[in-house]
Formats: C-alpha cells, structure tokens, sequence
C-alpha cells in the first residue's frame, strides 16, 4: 500500500470521528459489513466504487478525504440546489477565467492554483464509466501508451483496458491515484455533487478578494440565465 494512501484513511478516520459517525453508521450508508469496513480503513482492503458512492451520501467530506483540501467557507455563492450538470458547469466556466487570466497577466497567481486545481473540468463528463471514460480521456490527453499509464498507475496493462471499458471500476486507491498523479478530482470521478459543492468553494477560496467577487457574480449571472 502507498504511504501516501494511508493518509487518506488517516483522514477518513478523522473525519468520522469528527462527526461523530461510528463505523457502523457509515456501513449503512456504504451498505457493506462492519467487518468488511474496519478491514478497509485499517488499509486491509479497499473500497469499492459503490461503496464510495455510498460514503458520498454521508456527512464525510469526502473530497477532503482524498486531497487533504477543504475550504475555510462554504457560503460563497448562497446555498441553493445546485444540480451535478449546474456544478460542472461553474467549474469549467471558473477553469476558462482562470486560463484566460493566466494568458492576459501571468501575475495573478492565485487564478494559476484555480487553473491547476481544475484541470480535470476539460475532460467533460468523463466519469469512470460510459463513453468519456476518464481514464481513457486522461491518457489520450497525455498521449500515453496503454503500457505507459499501466506503469503510471502500477497495474498492469490488462486491468487498465477494464477501466478504460467501463468493465471494472476504480477502487479507493485507484482514484486517489488518479488525483495523485494526474489532479483529477475524486469528486468528479464519484459524480459526488456535494463533493464538487465543496471544490468549488474551495477554488473560490483560492482567489483574491476582488477577484472572487467578479467570479462569483459570473456564477451567478450563469445560474439565473439557466434556470430562467
């Protein structure tokens, strides 16, 4: 098991118990065995896909879980029900300001942090499974070789033409890889809503004070234009 990974039970186990959340709890949202979970966040075993699905409908902040990244507020833009599709959305309309910024006044740092959080926005809906598979749309974006990815991700070659099928999907340590290595949000991977609630603040977090003002207003304009 990669050190690195044991940080992220480290987390999860801070996170439950911050939250008062006993293993059993959690098991009933994860829909798996006592057992099984202890296994799984003493680093025994991994977590499944659906499992981590099942962790997103918690009170765990799971995408703190995975990068150690939260925001200091949550109420940047006002709390409203915000769809999965409307998220995406203001995440890459944050991505294209902050690349255009970047190219305008290589000064503004803090939009190159928001840049470099959100590179995975460009890959689309391209989540574990379906058409735009992330793994296939992340090595083609750096024109990998199946063998190098494999290598990248320390499988072998077989598994990876899996993932890239939609056949087997990205266990625990797999996805915290694939931020690991590659920045893509575990968030994103999961299609956790809340998660990416909590990725967009923090990115908004990231930004300067006046900056912050004229990106949410953006956001803002974009929600009321959609939901007319």
């Amino acid at each position: 098991m990669d050190h690195d990974y044991q940080l992220v039970l480290r987390r999860l186990r801070e996170e439950r118990e911050r939250r008062n959340l006993t293993q059993r709890l959690l098991c009933y949202n994860m829909k798996m065995l006592q057992s099984h979970y202890s296994r799984a966040e003493s680093g025994n075993k991994r977590f499944s896909y659906n499992e981590l699905k099942g962790l997103c409908t918690s009170d765990v902040d799971v995408l703190y879980v995975f990068t150690g990244k939260k925001s200091k507020n949550e109420e940047f833009l006002k709390a409203q029900e915000y769809c999965l599709e409307e998220i995406l959305c203001f995440l890459n309309t944050l991505y294209n300001v902050a690349k255009t910024a970047k190219v305008i006044n290589r000064d503004r740092t803090s939009f190159g942090a928001v840049r470099e959080q959100l590179e995975f926005t460009q890959y689309g809906r391209g989540g574990a499974g379906g058409k735009n598979n992330i793994f296939y749309c992340v090595r083609n974006n750096r024109n990998y070789t199946q063998q190098k990815m494999a290598d990248e991700l320390g499988i072998d070659i077989k598994k990876l033409r899996e993932l890239e099928n939609g056949r087997i999907m990205p266990d625990s340590e797999m996805i915290w890889k694939m931020y690991d290595l590659f920045q893509v949000s575990p968030a994103f991977i999961l299609e956790d809503t809340k998660g990416l609630w909590h990725e967009l603040n923090f990115v908004l977090d990231l930004l300067q004070e006046d900056d912050r003002e004229i990106v949410i207003r953006i956001l803002s304009d974009e929600h009321f234009l959609v939901r007319k």
